[in-house]
């Protein structure tokens, strides 16, 4: 866990631990390792001395708890991102070419039947029906018609560190209305408190739908990986479940989007 010291391993004590089982386990451990003792280490009586002063502390442990917190989540994002991109890439060129290989898929024809533009030659062209629409781009509340490219080792990283940081500002909104490290400036957002579940579903909808039309599925995926990792990182318990409940519903408008351009391609049939 990066350089954060961990006070609750000094003293060999759980994070749940009451101020009476600190105490003891202070008590138990500074006799042990008391310099004039054999064995003993100065450097670790010290370290015992430090970790029994914050976790003794109740605001000094809090911020302990938050610090840890803080660099358990830095270690979760570093896993992630470090991944092999140029194997990631080679995989990713391997299925275009597939792709390209078995032809347009099922939206794909269904799009182009639909929107490709046939200009009339003449008059007679118009009487045997072979006009077709024009050609347009989907609306913005059309995320079923989006055609987004193969995710790429650039949209994969942007799609999840643009949700993380949405999660991240999100989630510390979301303490903050908790009472828990609430600066003077922000004790007006605890009656914000119980409209926080909406703002992690509207975070999760948000960010799910621009990672959708930057990276089809897997940018869906990742940022569902972004709320798991902010959420379980010492954010509020709320913010993962909700943030998902966002992603779902970007999931259900595309299903239903989809079924509506099925059911009017059946009905021009």
């Amino acid at each position: 866990m990066s350089d954060q010291i961990n006070y609750y391993e000094v003293l060999g004590v759980p994070r749940n631990a009451s101020q009476s089982e600190i105490r003891e386990a202070y008590r138990r451990l500074a006799k042990e390792r008391h310099p004039d003792r054999p064995g003993g280490s100065e450097a670790e009586f010290s370290r015992l001395h430090e970790a029994n002063a914050v976790l003794s502390d109740p605001n000094r442990r809090r911020q302990h708890d938050e610090a840890l917190d803080l660099a358990h989540a830095a270690d979760q994002l570093a896993s992630v991102i470090d991944v092999d991109w140029s194997k990631l890439e080679d995989e990713l060129s391997q299925k275009r070419r597939e792709r390209e290989s078995r032809g347009p898929s099922l939206g794909e024809r269904l799009r182009s039947r639909f929107r490709r533009e046939e200009a009339p030659n003449d008059a007679g062209d118009r009487g045997r029906g072979r006009y077709r629409a024009p050609v347009r781009e989907a609306r913005w509340y059309e995320p079923h018609a989006f055609d987004p490219e193969p995710v790429t080792w650039k949209t994969g990283a942007s799609s999840f560190l643009g949700a993380f940081l949405a999660f991240i500002v999100a989630g510390q909104l979301g303490l903050w209305t908790l009472g828990r490290g609430t600066p003077d400036f922000a004790i007006g957002l605890f009656a914000l408190a119980p409209f926080m579940p909406i703002l992690y579903s509207l975070v999760g909808l948000v960010a799910s739908y621009f990672s959708y039309r930057a990276a089809g599925w897997a940018g869906v995926a990742l940022v569902f990986v972004a709320a798991l990792v902010v959420g379980g990182s010492g954010g509020p318990t709320r913010l993962a479940p909700f943030a998902t409940l966002g992603i779902v519903l970007l999931l259900i408008a595309i299903y239903l989007g989809n079924r509506r351009a099925s059911a009017s391609w059946r009905d021009r049939r």
